[in-house]
């Protein structure tokens, strides 16, 4: 159990680093949110680490999606060729279109 939760904390950290990176590289603050939804996941898993919790599943999974799957599905996204702030904005003005609020 401890090996998974150190193979987590790794792979974690990786993908923030590689995001961290992307933005810089990008000069795009669109990554900041993404950023801290990560370190905030990276965060509820070490202190799980250090002092020997085990949360329930819900905690695990909200873990694991803030840590992992977001800054994956992004990369994704990336690697088809399109932007990811861009992405966000074309999304957030359909929502504003679909609630009729221009």
């Amino acid at each position: 159990m401890l090996v998974e939760k150190i193979i987590f904390s790794i792979l974690a950290f990786y993908l923030f680093i590689a995001m961290f990176f992307k933005m810089i590289k990008k000069i795009d603050s669109a990554y900041i949110a993404i950023l801290v939804l990560q370190a905030l996941g990276i965060t509820i898993s070490f202190v799980e680490i250090i002092f020997r919790l085990n949360y329930n599943i819900f905690v695990k999974i909200l873990v694991y999606i803030l840590s992992i799957v977001i800054p994956i599905i992004i990369m994704y996204i990336e690697h088809k060729g399109k932007n990811f702030s861009e992405f966000i904005f074309i999304a957030l003005a359909k929502f504003y279109a679909f609630m009729r609020k221009y």
